[in-house]
């Protein structure tokens, strides 16, 4: 009886301090909404992209850099 108490407690705390260690490492969304389109390698491919998509998402578009840890691949994010 104890071990079953003891390995299920184990378990249980190793999953807690799994989902929280991976909890600080995700990339928050821009906003409700917004939908990541594409990804290009320059700022200036990003927003050409968004200028020619325009018929299809409006004027409403950002782009950013992917995450910290990857900045040289730039998102562009749309609304539709």
């Amino acid at each position: 009886m104890f071990r079953r108490a003891a390995a299920a407690l184990t378990t249980t705390a190793t999953a807690a301090v799994l989902a929280l260690g991976f909890a600080g490492t995700a990339e928050a969304a821009p906003g409700i909404g917004f939908y990541a389109r594409s990804h290009h390698i320059s700022y200036a491919d990003c927003q050409a992209a968004g200028k020619a998509g325009y018929h299809i998402w409006g004027p409403i578009f950002f782009c950013e850099p992917f995450s910290s840890a990857r900045p040289d691949v730039i998102v562009l994010w749309v609304r539709y």
